[in-house]
């Protein structure tokens, strides 16, 4: 075999290279991925060594090689793509960093999921434990695997992600009930007081039980009804009209009384809407609780926001 028989794959190999740093290319990014997707399995180690390389505030193109290789397939591409979900790669990160690095671990799980490999599930469990990988729990959603669901109720506490925890634990259905059930005894607690991210994941625990219109924790959701944190008692009040109907639900009306001045304007709206569902037994209380916020509106009308109107007019 002649010199230049050995020296085309090297060649080849370094055109695949050139075209895959190509991926950070913005403007022209999504039409190297397609040239890339037309490789195949070549494309596997370079794509590789790009995915791993350090991490840097432009996530893009890395998540990119995260997606070209879970649609090469192949045994190769899922052992990197498992390896790339490292844990250890969000350690020591700036905040910046970590949450580009964090857009590429997400994009690494998702691949895993649409794979529907069993075997990615340890790896998948590990990034959810350790940092409460958000993708790492839609993953474990999408495969099915129930043994995530304490970590995905305790990613309820970050706020940033809580919205798509709560997806997640949906999705899972009944199966979340019990999770979310306990969780409403757990109390975070520094110096005595509940730690507010404790008290937020409680809070959603309760919306999520209503959503879930869980008949089985309507005595749970009833305890909460007296919680020191208003809004634990407001999210209490909410889903037990979700799960009891308005028939059996007058103990919540105070509660939801008091969501009513509320800061959070779709917060009050929420409260507003339950109680016209709840109807004419409502009315003795609207009627007390709208007499008493008149005259203190007319004592200091800068207190407060006024009753919504729907309400004044049910009363």
């Amino acid at each position: 075999m002649s010199d230049r028989d050995t020296a085309r794959p090297q060649a080849d190999d370094q055109e695949i290279e050139t075209l895959i740093q190509e991926l950070d290319n913005l403007h022209s990014n999504l039409h190297v991925q397609a040239d890339i997707l037309n490789l195949g399995e070549r494309a596997v180690p370079a794509l590789v060594h790009f995915l791993l390389g350090a991490p840097s505030q432009f996530p893009e193109g890395r998540v990119l090689a995260a997606e070209a290789l879970g649609y090469v397939k192949g045994e190769a591409a899922f052992q990197r793509l498992v390896h790339a979900l490292d844990p250890s790669r969000l350690e020591g990160l700036s905040p910046i960093l970590r949450l580009s690095e964090e857009d590429v671990q997400n994009a690494v799980a998702c691949q895993l999921a649409r794979l529907g490999e069993q075997r990615a599930i340890p790896a998948l469990l590990d990034a959810l434990r350790r940092h409460r990988l958000v993708g790492a729990a839609e993953a474990l959603v999408q495969l099915g695997e129930e043994s995530a669901l304490p970590w995905l109720v305790e990613g309820l506490e970050d706020a940033f992600k809580r919205g798509r925890f709560s997806r997640a634990i949906l999705e899972m259905g009944d199966a979340a009930i019990p999770f979310l059930t306990a969780t409403l005894e757990l109390r975070r607690m520094s110096y005595e007081e509940e730690l507010l991210p404790s008290m937020e994941r409680r809070a959603e625990a309760l919306r999520l039980l209503g959503l879930l219109h869980t008949k089985a924790a309507v005595n749970p959701i009833r305890t909460a009804l007296c919680d020191h944190y208003e809004k634990v008692r407001t999210e209490a009040a909410l889903a037990l009209i979700e799960v009891e109907g308005r028939e059996m639900v007058l103990d919540a009306v105070p509660a939801l009384l008091a969501g009513l001045t509320h800061p959070d304007f779709l917060q009050r709206d929420r409260c507003a809407e339950a109680i016209l569902r709840i109807g004419p037994a409502a009315i003795p209380f609207v009627s007390g609780h709208c007499a008493k916020e008149v005259r203190r509106w007319n004592e200091r009308p800068f207190c407060s926001p006024p009753m919504p109107a729907r309400l004044l007019w049910l009363s």
